[in-house]
């Protein structure tokens, strides 16, 4: 499949795994598929032995855990825009525009 993202193109395949019954029946599930799904960009994009761990790491803990750990990182995203001149609803604008482009791309 071909996606075409912010402009450029991006190529993807399918990919069938094999995995345990009870595993497959979470899969099923749309909100644990994008848990996966996320897991295997984390890993994919992974540069070093620490970001895989993290990886493990958020895809095992329990939802507590990575509601804190997405809160920690949204806080350190919104200093850092803040630290370089961007407002809220300039963030906001922006990330309402990629959310957009990713469904787009999911639904071709």
């Amino acid at each position: 499949m071909i996606y075409f993202v912010y402009g450029g193109v991006i190529d993807t395949v399918e990919v069938t795994l094999r995995l345990y019954r009870s595993v497959a029946e979470r899969s099923r599930d749309p909100a644990e598929r994008a848990r996966y799904e996320a897991f295997l960009e984390l890993v994919s994009n992974a540069a070093t032995q620490a970001d895989i761990k993290e990886a493990v790491q958020l895809l095992i803990a329990i939802p507590a855990i990575r509601q804190r750990r997405l809160k920690r990182v949204f806080d350190d995203i919104r200093r850092r825009a803040e630290a370089a001149g961007l407002t809220a609803e300039e963030v906001e604008h922006e990330l309402t525009a990629r959310k957009r482009e990713r469904r787009t791309a999911r639904r071709r």
